[in-house]
Parts: structure tokens; sequence; C-alpha cells
């Protein structure tokens, strides 16, 4: 458990299908040992919880929803809870898909197919600050998102000092797994494939300093 995962308090997930929401849930509460995890089945209980109790800091989201599908869920999400982060956890992994559900605010999206494991890092990943996009959907999406966000860019500069991953975990108070996804995230958000341009691509866009 990173030391994000431990700040996280409550945290909703909503699918419809019972046997879904149920894994959902486990490796929800395996991520977050000491948050509040509520499954819900409908969009509708999912706003109504996050109006009278208390907004989440992590939504996981089925974007086929029965009666309020795909952005449009993402979207009304977003507005009832503005400070979560959104996963979205869906069956689809078409790039324009993906594409949509980021640029409509997701943090994250995580193919049905994804194994367990793969889930757990995923979500620890967004949790920390990142943005999870799977080698699978990212194939699909044309041009790679290039917003980074501040942990990503934190890894960056201590890319860029020329720290280890193992040092950027310590330094960072994360996991070297995360840290190996963050860098995998610049990598592609940069158009690079090796750390050392990481950084060159970096430095000549300002984004750290030579």
């Amino acid at each position: 458990m990173t030391v994000a995962s431990a700040n996280v308090k409550r945290v909703l997930a909503v699918d419809d299908h019972p046997l879904t929401l149920e894994i959902i849930c486990a490796v929800l509460q395996k991520v977050f040992p000491h948050a509040q995890v509520q499954g819900l089945a409908s969009l509708d209980g999912a706003l109504r919880s996050a109006r009278e109790d208390g907004p989440p800091e992590m939504v996981v989201l089925d974007l086929g929803l029965p009666g309020c599908s795909g952005i449009e869920a993402l979207a009304r999400v977003k507005t009832a809870c503005p400070g979560a982060a959104i996963v979205v956890y869906s069956a689809a992994d078409d790039g324009d898909i993906v594409r949509a559900a980021l640029r409509a605010g997701a943090r994250g999206y995580i193919p049905k197919s994804t194994s367990r494991h793969h889930m757990q890092i995923a979500l620890e990943l967004v949790a920390d600050g990142g943005v999870y996009v799977p080698a699978e959907a990212m194939a699909g999406m044309g041009e790679p998102p290039q917003v980074l966000s501040d942990r990503e860019l934190g890894v960056l500069r201590l890319m860029g000092r020329g720290h280890s991953n193992r040092r950027i975990a310590r330094t960072m108070g994360i996991s070297e797994t995360t840290v190996k996804h963050h860098v995998s995230a610049i990598l592609r958000a940069l158009g690079v494939s090796s750390r050392t341009e990481a950084v060159v691509a970096a430095r000549r866009r300002g984004l750290i300093p030579d």
C-alpha cells in the first residue's frame, strides 16, 4: 500500500452486474484497506450516495450502466464528485472510447479483461496522481495524452537528476512498481522510448530544468 492509497478514505464502485461489482469492491478493499468501499448498482444510487454520504476520493465506474451509459454517465459523476479520481472499468477498449473518457475527466481506463493484479497497480497509480491507460488501448488511440500529472512531473524531475526507480520510490514515498508505471506514462506522453529521451524531450519543452 502506498502513502497515497492510505489517504483514500471513501471509494464508490458502480456496476450493474453483481459478480463484477463484488470483484471490483474486493480489489478496492485490498488496495485501500482503510477506506470505506461502497458498491452501487446504478448511477442514480452513486449520485445519491455522493450527495447524502459525502463525496468520495475515487469512483470506479462502468460505462455500460442502464439508463445513462457512456460518457454522459462519466460527466454526471464528474459534476457530482468534482474532487474524485474517476476510473472507468469497461468491457470496451476501443481507442476512441478511451480518448473520449480521458477528455471527459477520467483518470484511468481499465478494461474488464485486466487481471486483478494489474487492476490493483492501476488503482494505486491513479491514487498516486497518475493516469492509467493500458498499452493495448493506447495502440488504437493515435496520439497519446500530452498532459502529465503533478506526480508524473515529480518523477520526471527526479529522472532528470539521474535517480533510479528505487531512489525515486524512496524519495516520493511510493512503491517501485508505481514509479515504473509513472515512467511508462511519461514515455507515452512525451512520445519517446527511453528514460534518456524523456529527459531530453522534457528539457526541450521546459518541463524540467537543464
